[in-house]
């Protein structure tokens, strides 16, 4: 006669597929979670992008860097972006200003994961800093598709656009050359184009033809005439010391076109 605990160490011991597929089945269930959260996280954050917020309606971008500045932000008719100077202190660390620090956080580090923290977008001018120490950082703060910034000249764009192929860049249109000619340097990589508030709607028209996204400056005062200004141009991005007057025009008004 076998004794009793053999003949379950005999059956344990013949069975073990079924072990390995009960571990398969747990790791497969642990993947799929894993996967499914890391959806859900990249699928928030580019709810916060700038073509998320772009297809949602005019984002309204302020030069202005007061105390609340990210704070205010995330509430209904205050911008969704600022637009801010970098640059690089003698030692080589990277800051924004020169009205950032009442902010108390000077540091385009810190300034970063302060806006992504807010929702907030950022428009950067690169003025003569290193376009790869600055997407570097943007990358650190999963900044990337929050992010446009502003070259001052041909070297400097071209260094942005090879510093990070996901970091949108914004050139400076002034003619139908300028359009041909910025569409031809980006190639695949997202691009704004940055046209005056004086210029032609027929050139607003045609850079919007290649461009993600299209930037002016406001030129008028009244809400009447922004309502004008902007139903004849596919505007996408306001620049404006003055956001308030831009509060209630949330929405494209070229958002069929």
């Amino acid at each position: 006669m076998s004794h009793p605990d053999e003949g379950a160490d005999i059956s344990s011991r013949a069975n073990p597929a079924l072990g390995r597929r009960c571990l398969k089945k747990i790791a497969l269930a642990v993947t799929l979670c894993v996967v499914a959260g890391t959806v859900l996280v990249v699928q928030h954050a580019k709810a916060y992008g700038i073509m998320a917020r772009i297809h949602h309606g005019l984002i309204v971008c302020t030069t202005s860097t007061s105390p609340d500045a990210f704070t205010a932000s995330t509430h209904e008719g205050m911008p969704a972006m600022l637009r801010l100077e970098v640059s690089s202190k003698p030692d080589g660390q990277l800051i924004v200003g020169p009205d950032i620090s009442t902010l108390g956080a000077s540091t385009l580090a810190s300034v970063l994961n302060s806006a992504y923290r807010a929702h907030t977008l950022l428009m950067l001018d690169l003025n003569q800093t290193d376009p790869k120490t600055v997407t570097q950082l943007i990358r650190s703060a999963h900044m990337r598709d929050r992010v446009i910034l502003i070259a001052s000249d041909r070297k400097s764009q071209e260094d942005a656009l090879r510093a990070d192929r996901k970091v949108m860049i914004a050139f400076p249109i002034h003619s139908e050359r300028d359009a041909y000619a910025a569409h031809k340097m980006a190639g695949r990589h997202p691009y704004a184009a940055y046209l005056a508030p004086t210029a032609a709607p027929s050139l607003f028209a045609l850079a919007h033809r290649d461009a993600e996204a299209i930037i002016t400056e406001n030129p008028v005062t009244s809400q009447a005439a922004e309502n004008e200004f902007l139903a004849e141009r596919p505007v996408d991005i306001v620049v404006t010391q003055d956001p308030a007057h831009l509060a209630n025009n949330t929405q494209h008004p070229n958002s069929n076109s």
